[in-house]
């Protein structure tokens, strides 16, 4: 929930002409009853009576801190919020020719100053000072996406952490870890085009598998759970 009411509150900050200092904070009470609201995604459940209250709080303290690091980060630079991407690589098909597939997604903020220098940062709304090693894939898949857009991987990956210790975090994305994940995206590909991507049998881990929405299975667990067709299956 805070996660979302924040990230929200950045991309339309930024997203503005000439980003008013003290915007994202005047309007983030209005930005968390939005995203609370329910919709055919579901509805909240606060965990107890304090949780909203608590949470609101949250995402309050936050932005004024993410301000301050979109200050120095941001703004003096081009910078795209919420920047969506598809984009082509080409590798190796299961006979060895060469054959295309897309790169999905969407980066929170990728900023480029006036030498052509590009840096990733993702919005994390944790407390967590440790969560970076968590998310190093993300930011590696995120760097082999500007490499294939700008043909140069990025020069600062890193996290915009607010509520952590270090409220701007970068974290070093190795040539190593680039080819690693280049490796992972080639074997997922084969697996596709192999016919070897069937969903596991066990439910565990589905409720907050990130590609949840792309597995067949997860799709019919929503039509037994909801009584109601999702639209992608509608439109097959």
């Amino acid at each position: 929930m805070h996660g979302n009411v924040v990230d929200v509150a950045m991309r339309r900050w930024l997203s503005q002409e000439d980003p008013e200092p003290g915007w994202m904070r005047a309007q983030v009470d209005a930005i968390f009853d939005e995203v609370a609201r329910p919709s055919d995604e579901g509805m909240v459940k606060w965990r107890s009576a304090s949780d909203r209250r608590e949470t609101l709080e949250f995402c309050r303290e936050l932005v004024v801190r993410l301000e301050e690091s979109l200050l120095r980060y941001a703004l003096p630079f081009n910078y795209d919020p919420a920047l969506r991407f598809a984009v082509p690589i080409t590798i190796p098909g299961l006979d060895g020719e060469p054959r295309e597939l897309i790169l999905h997604g969407e980066m929170d903020l990728l900023v480029e100053d006036c030498d052509g220098l590009i840096a990733v940062w993702d919005l994390k709304a944790t407390k967590d000072n440790g969560y970076y090693k968590k998310v190093l894939g993300q930011l590696t898949f995120y760097a082999i996406v500007v490499l294939a857009m700008r043909g140069r991987l990025p020069a600062m990956t890193g996290l915009l952490q607010p509520m952590c210790d270090t409220r701007v975090l970068p974290v070093a994305v190795t040539p190593q870890a680039v080819r690693e994940m280049a490796a992972r995206i080639e074997r997922t590909a084969h697996d596709i085009w192999a016919g070897r991507d069937i969903p596991k049998a066990s439910d565990e881990g589905c409720d907050w598998c990130e590609v949840r929405r792309l597995c067949p299975k997860w799709d019919k667990r929503q039509v037994v759970r909801s009584g109601r067709m999702p639209l992608a299956l509608a439109v097959r």
